[in-house]
């Protein structure tokens, strides 16, 4: 976005910390790149860095919009009070945290923030959705008032992979965290036999390196899944396009999105997805470029029975629209109009 942001003649500043970025990026150091002037600070305490901290109060007063991601992160509420002692116009986007299955994680934490930004800020601010549901979500929120423009996550469509024959396995790729609900999907594994009798696996993308990962490589041992399923770790870059080329479907089983990244990473590559009815994706199956379904076992089985007896020419008639899908909806040279107006909207008003 930002670097499209750049392209279309608006000029870009960054300000970020490099978590999960060490060691790849310069830190500390203003870059001039593609995507804008931008610094990464490291800090010990990533959720109260200083140095962060004063190059935001540098950097507000000179601008002309505050565009802000995650809604309790430290430095997102000091920037928005800081644009709001300089009356400068504040777009924020939640990125799903205002969700009613993510707020019962540190409740305790949360509920001061929103009661503050209702209380101080909110007719300051116009918050960024994704989906219809997540506009809904802000409303019930912070009021019917609140100022809301909904914009679809946009993404640089990828070069096509070419690969020899889709289809040797069904995808999930992620965030390894309970939300994700894929022990709903491992548990719908057995119940399929169309899935159970094939040569394909499923393989689940990510970091599972904790608690909730440990759980689901317990209950694929537990199922007997074990030459059926298999963990790949964390991928990234080229590996992480050739995956989702070379996938049949992906599986996207969540409990809720709020938009979902990676259904765009996979029509993108031409390759379906399955997806939950707890994420804003029935527009798939509108396009025939996937399966738009409830997220329990008994429900994603039987949307895999059905994957298993896709005629090959109906597949690949699916592969096609999967990526004229993502070309003509989430492209961001071809969209970033959108958000060029949406930020001459908010400063024409905070101007009135």
């Amino acid at each position: 976005m930002a670097k499209a942001l750049q392209s279309a003649g608006e000029k870009v500043t960054i300000i970020s910390t490099s978590l999960g970025a060490e060691g790849k990026v310069a830190t500390d150091t203003w870059l001039d790149t593609a995507y804008g002037r931008v610094i990464y600070f490291s800090a010990f305490f990533h959720s109260l860095p200083g140095a962060m901290l004063a190059a935001i109060s540098r950097a507000v007063p000179g601008c002309d919009v505050v565009h802000l991601n995650s809604i309790f992160y430290p430095p997102s509420l000091f920037s928005a009070l800081l644009a709001a002692r300089y009356q400068k116009p504040i777009v924020w986007s939640p990125r799903g945290e205002l969700d009613e299955k993510a707020l019962v994680y540190s409740t305790w934490k949360k509920r001061p923030v929103l009661w503050f930004i209702r209380r101080f800020l909110i007719k300051k601010i116009v918050f960024h959705t994704t989906s219809p549901e997540e506009s809904e979500r802000v409303r019930l929120i912070f009021g019917v008032n609140a100022g809301v423009v909904e914009i679809p996550n946009y993404m640089e469509i990828p070069d096509l992979v070419e690969v020899a024959a889709p289809r040797p396995y069904l995808l999930s790729i992620g965030r390894i965290h309970p939300i994700k609900a894929l022990e709903n999907l491992i548990a719908a594994l057995p119940l399929s036999n169309g899935f159970m009798r094939s040569g394909f696996v499923l393989k689940i993308a990510g970091d599972n390196r904790n608690t909730y990962g440990d759980q689901l490589k317990k209950q694929v041992a537990s199922l007997g899944l074990e030459q059926k399923v298999t963990f790949t770790g964390a991928v990234v870059g080229d590996e992480k396009q050739r995956l989702f080329a070379g996938a049949g479907f992906s599986i996207l089983p969540s409990h809720t999105e709020n938009f979902g990244n990676v259904v765009i990473e996979s029509l993108a590559q031409g390759t379906p997805v399955i997806a939950s009815k707890g994420t804003p994706w029935s527009i798939l199956e509108k396009n025939s470029a996937g399966i738009w379904t409830d997220n329990t076992p008994d429900n994603i089985a039987r949307a895999l029975n059905w994957v298993f007896e896709l005629p090959e020419q109906e597949y690949m008639r699916w592969r096609h629209n999967a990526l004229q899908l993502a070309r003509s909806h989430y492209d961001i040279q071809a969209n970033i109009g959108h958000w060029v107006n949406t930020y001459q909207s908010v400063i024409t008003n905070t101007m009135k």
